[in-house]
C-alpha cells in the first residue's frame, strides 16, 4: 500500500474523537451491558434473522395468510393481561424494564439543599439518608496532590480505566463466575443498579459545582478526556459501591451457592473501591469525590435491597465534609466502614413489585440443582 493510502486510512481514526463525549454519560452507563438494544426502546426482533431477510419474512407470511380464512376474529378467545402486574415485565424488553425500574425509584428519591448550597442531601420520600458539603479551595489544592501521586499507576491500570468508561459489570462477574448464558437477569439487575446510582449523582454534581483536577493543576494531565460535569461526588464510586451492596445481598440470599461467601463479598467491595480509585489514577477525580460517592452508593444500594426484598429501613449517615479531612486519601477501609449499620435516623423503604420481580429472577439464577417441575 502506498504511503498516501496509509495516511488516508488514518483519517478513519478521527471518528474516535466523538467517543470522548460519551464519558460523561454516567446515568446511561448501566445500559451498555444490556444485549439487543438497537437504539429504540422495546424494538422487537426475530432471533437470529438478519435484517436483509425481513422482506422475505413478509412475503412468506403474506403467501400463507389466505389459509387462515376471512372470518371475523372472535373476541371470546382473547385473554387479557393483568393490568399493573409485575409479572408483565417478563414480556417487555430489557431496556423497557430498565426505564420502568428507574421510574419506580424516581417516585421516591430526591435531593434537598439550602439557598447557598452549603450542603446537598440525598432523600428517600423526603427524608435525608446522606448529606454532602462542598469543599473549599484549600481542600481542593491538597486533593490535587493525591491526583498527581496516583498518576504513576496509569501503566498498570490503563486497560481497566479505559474499559470502565461505560458499563463495568464484568469486573464483578469475574469474581462470581457469572456468564451471559446462565445469569442474564443478574447482568440486567447490575445494569439497572448502575444506571439508577449514576442518575442520583447528577444533581449534586451540578449544585456543588466542583471543578475537575486538570482545571486546577496543569501537572495532572488526565489519562482520559475529562467528563463535562462536576467532579464531586464521583458517579463511578456511587455506582460501583451500590452494585457491590446489591451483589452482597444476592450472595447472602443464596448461601449454598458459594462455599466462600465472606471472601466473595469482600472482593466485591474491593473491586468497587478499585473502580473508584481508577478514576483518580486517570486524573479526573479527587479521592474526596470517591469518599462522597461511596456514601451515596451504599445508601442507594441499601434502599434498593430493601425495596427488592420485601421492604425494610435504612439509617441516615453522618454528613460528609471534605474540609474536615482535606489531606485524606480514599482507602478501602473507608469504603468498608460504610457497610456497618448506621446510627442515624431510620428511614422506611417499602417493597416495590417491579424491583422485586427482577431481584427474584436474578436470585433464581443462583441454583445448584434444576428446580422441580
Amino acid at each position: 500500500m502506498s504511503v498516501l493510502g496509509v495516511m488516508h486510512g488514518m483519517h478513519g481514526m478521527h471518528g474516535m474523537h466523538g467517543m470522548h463525549g460519551m464519558h460523561g454519560m454516567h446515568g446511561m452507563h448501566g445500559m451498555h451491558g444490556m444485549h439487543g438494544m438497537h437504539g429504540m426502546h422495546g424494538m422487537g426482533g426475530y432471533g437470529d434473522v438478519p435484517p436483509g431477510a425481513l422482506a422475505g419474512l413478509q412475503t412468506s407470511a403474506e403467501s400463507l395468510m389466505h389459509v387462515a380464512g376471512l372470518e371475523p376474529l372472535p373476541s371470546a378467545g382473547i385473554e387479557p393481561l393483568t393490568p399493573g402486574s409485575a409479572a408483565n415485565l417478563k414480556r417487555w424488553s430489557p431496556d423497557v424494564r430498565s426505564l420502568l425500574l428507574q421510574g419506580a425509584v424516581n417516585r421516591h428519591v430526591g435531593h434537598a439543599w439550602d439557598d447557598g448550597v452549603s450542603f446537598v442531601s440525598l432523600t428517600w420520600n423526603g427524608t435525608t439518608v446522606a448529606t454532602l458539603k462542598p469543599p473549599v479551595a484549600t481542600t481542593l489544592a491538597k486533593q490535587c496532590d493525591w491526583v498527581r501521586y496516583y498518576a504513576d499507576q496509569r501503566g498498570d491500570r490503563g486497560n481497566e480505566i479505559l474499559s470502565q468508561l461505560g458499563a463495568f459489570s464484568a469486573y464483578f462477574a469475574v469474581l462470581l463466575g457469572l456468564t451471559d448464558g446462565r445469569n442474564p437477569k443478574t447482568f440486567e439487575l447490575l445494569a439497572a443498579v448502575q444506571t439508577i446510582a449514576g442518575q442520583i449523582t447528577m444533581l449534586p454534581k451540578h449544585l456543588l459545582a466542583c471543578r475537575r483536577p486538570a482545571e486546577l493543576d496543569v501537572r495532572i494531565a488526565p489519562f482520559i478526556a475529562t467528563p463535562a460535569h462536576g467532579s464531586f461526588p464521583s458517579a463511578h464510586a456511587t455506582q460501583a459501591i451500590a452494585m457491590a451492596r446489591v451483589l452482597e445481598a444476592l450472595i447472602r440470599s443464596t448461601p449454598a451457592h458459594f462455599g466462600d461467601v465472606e471472601k466473595r463479598v469482600d472482593l466485591c467491595y474491593r473491586q468497587a473501591h478499585r473502580i473508584a480509585v481508577n478514576r483518580t489514577v486517570a486524573g479526573v477525580h479527587y479521592p474526596m469525590d470517591s469518599a462522597a460517592g461511596s456514601r451515596l452508593g451504599i445508601q442507594m444500594g441499601n434502599i434498593l435491597v430493601a425495596a427488592m426484598t420485601g421492604g425494610g429501613s435504612v439509617h441516615a449517615l453522618p454528613e460528609y465534609d471534605p474540609d474536615s479531612t482535606p489531606e485524606a486519601d480514599f482507602r478501602y477501609e473507608d469504603a468498608a466502614a460504610l457497610r456497618a449499620p448506621g446510627a442515624g435516623p431510620e428511614v422506611s423503604v417499602a417493597a416495590d413489585p417491579l424491583l422485586t420481580w427482577l431481584w427474584s429472577e436474578a436470585k433464581a439464577e443462583f441454583f445448584l440443582h434444576a428446580p422441580a417441575v
